[in-house]
């Protein structure tokens, strides 16, 4: 038992040092200290400028008061009678030695005097802080006043207060202050411990998802509760990546299995195509018909590797280096240049219908290459799947001058509409039983991702009869 604790204890001290959540909880606590420290600083320099320069102007309020109240003439006149009578001279003493409070201090005597040993304090004029003594060289309380000394007609006027207070008023600040600051620095502790818990756990979260997916479990999810903050959109976004990836793990898997059994005809094909012509060649049978079966074979299978080199091409955004300004115009009109006598020969018909247009042409970013290969595979499906008769009606319009609308039409037989998001996977054909059409179920699929390359759009409708396909490109 005391081994797993100490286990544990290593795991949870490394998972300390090692936890970001953590360390940045104790970096924001120090910088909580410090800033408290500074501002404890600041506030009792701040006070006790505050308390000193209150007390400076009660001090000159009440000197102020005592010079108006005493003038020299008076003061002559009191220490002249006090020469005369020795008990005047006790009561003149008195009154020259200080009238003194608990709180408050006043001295007034001839200038002459400053050289007793109980004045030298008071020899420079102005405000200063020091220990008060009596006759007999004991202090006053036994703490310390706050004085100001003025020197006139030869007369020194000395004004004295307590600042006991004003220490006691300092220490109760900084007390509460401190106070206050050890109750916010708990609170704030444990605010921080909470926070970086709960990041550490989160970060701890993501990890297992990381690990199992690095292990190929593709279906564990973080799954954050929390939306407001950084690592609940980083997870959203593992998991985002984390489905289409599962998606594309699938997808890839199916089109693996598609890819098997869709050339597990044609392969066989070829081999029974193989095996004939050797046969009729012993025979001395003409082999020339067998063989040419063999190259059309053979033909449809690189036709379908093509088409998946291409689509993958396409997908990986590789294309994208090609993409210029071009008008809509010269793709449409290369389409027709191309198909309009082929679509004759099949007993179709090929139109691009005059619409009113702007001057100016219908401009897009793109690679027109890809895009007339797009709408080349387009109309061949036209041609190959629809019956003698149909019309393809090839159209352009404006979006509100915010995007370009490209539409094939036909009055074909059309796609059923429980089918019409289906035919853009690979490999998947309409119409299974058309063996005599020997497509490789990836032409709408290359439609697909030209469409995704282009960040464009396409849309499969009912043409009453037939199928109307709708794409639209953002305008250039």
């Amino acid at each position: 038992m005391l081994l797993q604790l100490g286990k544990n204890l290593r795991r949870y001290q490394n998972n300390f040092q090692r936890s970001s959540a953590i360390q940045q909880g104790i970096l924001n606590i120090s910088i909580f200290l410090i800033s408290l420290f500074l501002l404890s600083i600041i506030t009792y320099f701040f006070v006790q400028n505050a308390l000193a320069t209150h007390l400076d102007n009660n001090l000159q309020q009440r000197m102020n008061v005592l010079l108006e109240q005493i003038d020299e003439d008076d003061w002559e006149d009191d220490y002249e009678d006090d020469d005369d009578d020795d008990d005047d001279k006790t009561r003149s003493s008195n009154r020259r030695e200080s009238l003194f409070e608990q709180q408050m201090f006043y001295r007034l005597f001839p200038a002459k005097e400053l050289n007793a040993e109980r004045n030298r304090a008071f020899r420079r004029p102005g405000y200063s802080t020091g220990y008060l003594f009596h006759a007999d060289k004991r202090k006053y309380n036994n703490t310390l006043y706050r004085i100001l000394v003025v020197h006139k007609y030869g007369l020194v006027y000395v004004v004295g207060e307590n600042n006991e207070n004003d220490h006691e008023v300092l220490e109760i600040v900084m007390s509460a202050f401190l106070l206050n600051g050890l109750i916010a620095l708990i609170l704030t502790a444990l605010l921080v411990v909470y926070l970086a818990n709960r990041a550490h756990r989160q970060i701890q979260r993501i990890e297992y998802v990381l690990h199992h997916a690095a292990q190929g479990d593709l279906k564990q999810r973080i799954g954050l509760s929390s939306k407001n903050n950084d690592l609940a959109h980083v997870s959203e976004q593992i998991d985002t990546m984390l489905s289409r990836l599962e998606t594309s793990m699938a997808a890839m898997t199916d089109i693996s299995a598609n890819i098997a059994h869709e050339l597990k005809t044609p392969v066989s094909r070829l081999r029974h195509d193989l095996i004939t012509a050797l046969e009729k060649q012993e025979n001395g049978e003409n082999i020339d018909e067998t063989l040419n079966d063999a190259y059309e074979e053979a033909g449809q299978i690189t036709e379908t590797f093509d088409a998946l080199l291409r689509i993958a091409q396409i997908e990986g955004g590789a294309r994208r280096a090609n993409f210029t300004e071009l008008k809509l115009c010269d793709v449409t009109n290369t389409i027709l240049d191309i198909y309009t006598e082929v679509a004759k020969d099949a007993g179709m018909s090929l139109v691009m219908p005059q619409t009113k247009q702007s001057e100016k042409p219908l401009l897009l970013h793109g690679d027109k290459e890809l895009l007339i290969q797009m709408l080349a595979n387009l109309v061949e499906n036209a041609i190959r799947y629809c019956q003698q008769g149909t019309c393809i009606e090839i159209t352009t319009r404006d979006v509100n001058g915010r995007s370009v609308e490209l539409i094939v039409a036909d009055n074909g037989a059309g796609i059923p509409p429980d089918e019409q998001k289906q035919v853009f996977q690979r490999l998947y054909r309409v119409d299974k039983s058309r063996s005599d059409q020997r497509g490789t179920g990836l032409g709408l699929s290359l439609v697909k991702a030209i469409i995704e390359l282009h960040d464009a759009s396409i849309e499969l409708q009912d043409n009453h009869p037939g199928l109307r396909v709708i794409m639209e490109f953002p305008r250039s």
